[in-house]
């Protein structure tokens, strides 16, 4: 799949509830399966506890969130990239840190 081969080599770490908006440098959504965010070299893998079924990677991801943070409690709406026409939101789960397996 192709969340495996993004997370080649890497290793899960410690589950979190928030991540700081401000840290994420971008967002990837695979197909039907999680939304990975970018912070630094870590890879933070979303798999939504609802609506995952509706990922799709032509989707822009529209967050909203109350606060700096985005977390579990917040929802994701999901667009079309060439139409905007509204496609769907997620409800996001937690947040697993992907990490480069030391002495890589």
């Amino acid at each position: 799949s192709d969340l495996a081969k993004l997370l080649e080599g890497r290793v899960a770490g410690e589950p979190q509830n928030c991540l700081p908006l401000t840290s994420i440098t971008s967002s990837q959504v695979i197909d039907k399966t999680a939304i990975v965010y970018r912070v630094g070299s870590t890879l933070w893998v979303n798999r939504p506890k609802g609506g995952a079924d509706s990922l799709d990677d032509d989707d822009i991801l529209v967050t909203k969130t109350s606060g700096s943070q985005l977390c579990s409690i917040d929802t994701v709406q999901l667009r079309d990239r060439s139409s905007h026409m509204y496609s769907g939101f997620v409800s996001l789960g937690e947040f697993v840190p992907y990490r480069r397996a030391k002495g890589e």
